[in-house]
């Protein structure tokens, strides 16, 4: 999920509507993937290794870092893991899982390392829930459409390297996780939803790497700079 929408969430007044956001969620395809961050030493070399990764190469948006990205399904929800740091290690991890069509969300089963059994949230000025935005309007044909998005949290949290619902691992993972549903009403009823979550090793960077590569504003539509506790 890119930050300019998320930040999009906070930048219209608050509403209520239905969401097709589903009810259950399937950590499983990353799981591997996870517990080599877990277990491993945080190494561009040791996560090369993973299946169906891309060659390491420049970050275009982000001037003297690096990425590769792990495709782990191009299925619905399409579901990838990209690795951001320098050039001599890797220092975040973001998993996002992302689907869209008419009115469709309700059927994907969507990655939610939040719901691991186990976690311990953190205390953190951007941490947010239910929040919720529409608007209408006419475009420049005078056709009308409505848009809208529905933001169903964003949490910061430890995954312990002895949490209850993994096998016991070498390191602790610091993460923030957000899901979030956007919808255009034009001839027909659209939407997209998905869910993110970056990871770290290193507590003291969570905060910076959520205003990097997750969002940046507060629910009152404020930029912030995320910290924390």
């Amino acid at each position: 999920m890119k930050k300019y929408i998320l930040a999009s969430c906070f930048l219209l007044p608050t509403l209520s509507f239905a969401s097709n956001i589903p009810k259950a969620f399937d950590t499983r395809p990353v799981l591997p993937s996870v517990n080599k961050m877990r277990h491993e030493d945080w190494t561009w070399k040791n996560f090369a290794m993973l299946p169906n990764m891309e060659k390491l190469h420049t970050d275009p948006q982000n001037k003297n870092r690096y990425m590769m990205t792990q495709t782990i399904s191009d299925e619905n929800p399409q579901t990838t893991i990209t690795f951001y740091g320098t050039k001599q290690r890797p220092e975040v991890a973001v998993i996002e899982a992302r689907t869209w069509g008419a009115g469709n969300t309700q059927d994907s089963l969507f990655i939610r390392l939040d719901m691991l059994k186990g976690n311990i949230p953190l205390k953190s000025n951007c941490n947010f829930r239910q929040v919720s935005i529409s608007e209408s309007d006419k475009d420049s044909d005078g056709f009308s459409y409505e848009t809208g998005a529905t933001l169903d949290f964003q949490q910061a949290y430890i995954l312990p390297k002895n949490i209850s619902s993994l096998p016991a691992a070498k390191h602790d993972l610091y993460v923030a996780s957000s899901q979030v549903e956007t919808y255009v009403i034009t001839g027909s009823f659209q939407t997209q939803a998905y869910t993110l979550s970056v990871i770290t090793p290193q507590k003291n960077k969570l905060g910076q790497l959520i205003n990097t590569y997750g969002w940046n504003t507060n629910n009152q539509g404020k930029k912030v700079n995320c910290t924390v506790n």
